[in-house]
């Protein structure tokens, strides 16, 4: 008998092939596995859209001032939870297009939540930049469309930045996340097929599918231009994540306010939206993991390396606020230091703690190897950095603009119940759009897990034929 060696694939479990890969993720979108347990989680994620809906009537009619927005802190909540979504949806569009760029193993059974959670991310931080608008009934003046007046948009108005920022990212992830969908919905168009000449039942689900995708036949030609246009666009979406949020960082400096203005900002910026992206990435993947018992693919090695990264882009945050504080103090400027004690130990001081607590020490578990292979420590870790992140937009905006160089212009922020749900129906969007993915679509790239499957046999082939060769 010929003695076969395991080649080392370390993301994908042994008992995976080419079909059961298929058939597993298939069976999960047709044979709604979760049943009740989904439809009571669906329900509730309406009920906070719903909410959403709501509150954005009472934003029309009322005016900003219910998410206890005032003057000088006139981005408070609202734009906390746009930077807080838009950072998670950057974040993530960065991390999946480098790794389809540089083609790493371990990106198969992860590239699809992370590009679904960067555009449904993405969706959700749209809500805002429209309606925390005086008049956001006429939030198309802020694009360059021919017009009676022959008059153009103010182009170096950060409203003006803000449209072209997220109408190009909207763009940019849905384009990206579609073309990596498409030989997975031809791979489900013909299992409805399958299915409905054998039972008769879902011909409607089999036409939606087959529209979705386009007429994918996976002949050479098709991969080829997919994998072009697949790669182009990642190019363009690392691009656009970069001139994004270090745009974000210009768009501060170009305020006088105090604390606004470190060389360092941009980068920071950059760091934290990966970081967010990561953790966002790590903890549904757990879920999802744990849900749908992917084990075999969402294996311990993938946790592996998401804990040493989220660990790395925690060191190189860390280092980032190390630099703001030592930047600051060393500097000597007395409205610059006035800023750092407010955030240190001012109203808004826990938004600085939060950051320190939750999204700076908990990643250090991650230098041990138990640590960054449990499930349930990397999942818990994830949220809680999300959640420092979090304080970490509203330490920069609220308690930044509370108080500038005038104390006459002083006046504190609380955060008022009608920012806290507009949020939260935010946090509804997200989730039914997520559940909807979840029910209907692929959690996991069929055709990027095959890709490994096929790679494993063809390496067993290889190693048993040399194993007889030398005997």
């Amino acid at each position: 008998m010929t003695d076969v060696i395991e080649p080392p694939r370390r993301f994908i479990g042994a008992s995976e092939s080419f079909s059961s890969v298929g058939l597993d993720v298939s069976g999960i979108a047709f044979g709604h596995p979760l049943r009740l347990r989904w439809w009571l989680a669906f329900l509730g994620a309406m009920g906070l859209l719903g909410l959403l809906v709501v509150m954005i009537a009472l934003v029309l009619f009322e005016g900003v001032g219910v998410w206890g927005n005032n003057v000088p802190v006139t981005w408070a909540l609202d734009i906390v939870s746009y930077d807080w979504w838009i950072g998670i949806a950057s974040g993530g569009l960065l991390i999946s297009a480098v790794m389809m760029m540089f083609g790493t193993e371990w990106r198969g059974a992860l590239n699809r939540l992370t590009e679904t959670g960067a555009l449904i991310a993405a969706a959700a931080a749209a809500c805002y930049p429209i309606i925390h608008l005086g008049r956001p009934w006429f939030f198309y003046w802020n694009l360059p469309y021919p017009n009676t007046f022959l008059l153009w948009p103010q182009f170096r108005s950060p409203l003006y930045w803000d449209a072209v920022d997220i109408l190009s990212y909207l763009t940019i992830a849905l384009t990206f996340w579609a073309i990596g969908l498409l030989p997975d919905l031809a791979t489900l168009r013909d299992r409805a097929l399958e299915r409905a000449r054998d039972t008769g039942q879902g011909r409607y689900r089999a036409v939606l599918y087959g529209i979705a995708a386009l007429g994918w036949r996976g002949s050479a030609r098709h991969w080829h231009r997919w994998l072009q246009a697949y790669r182009t666009v990642a190019v363009t979406g690392v691009l656009l994540v970069f001139s994004l949020q270090t745009g974000a960082a210009v768009m501060f400096a170009g305020a006088v306010e105090p604390g606004w203005h470190d060389p360092l900002l941009p980068f920071a910026f950059v760091a934290g939206a990966i970081f967010s992206g990561v953790a966002f990435m790590a903890a549904a993947a757990v879920v999802i993991r744990w849900i749908f018992r992917l084990q075999s693919m969402i294996t311990d090695a993938h946790l592996d390396v998401m804990a040493k990264l989220m660990l790395v882009l925690g060191l190189i945050n860390l280092y980032c606020y190390a630099d703001e504080l030592f930047t600051t103090l060393l500097g000597n400027d007395p409205y610059e230091t006035a800023v750092l004690g407010r955030r240190l130990v001012g109203p808004h001081a826990w938004a600085f703690w939060d950051i320190v607590l939750l999204a700076l020490l908990p990643v250090q578990i991650f230098w041990f190897k138990a640590a960054r292979r449990s499930g349930l420590a990397l999942g818990l870790v994830g949220v809680a950095v999300n959640s420092g992140i979090f304080g970490d937009h509203y330490m920069v905006i609220v308690t930044t603009l509370q108080h500038d160089f005038l104390p006459s212009s002083a006046h504190d922020f609380s955060t008022a119940l009608g920012g806290v749900a507009t949020f939260a129906g935010s946090a509804g969007l997200f989730l039914t759009l997520a559940l909807l993915g979840l029910r209907y679509l692929p959690i996991v790239s069929i055709v990027e897990v095959r890709r490994l499957s096929q790679l494993r046999a063809e390496a067993r082939v290889q190693v048993a034929g040399g194993t007889d060769g030398g005997r």
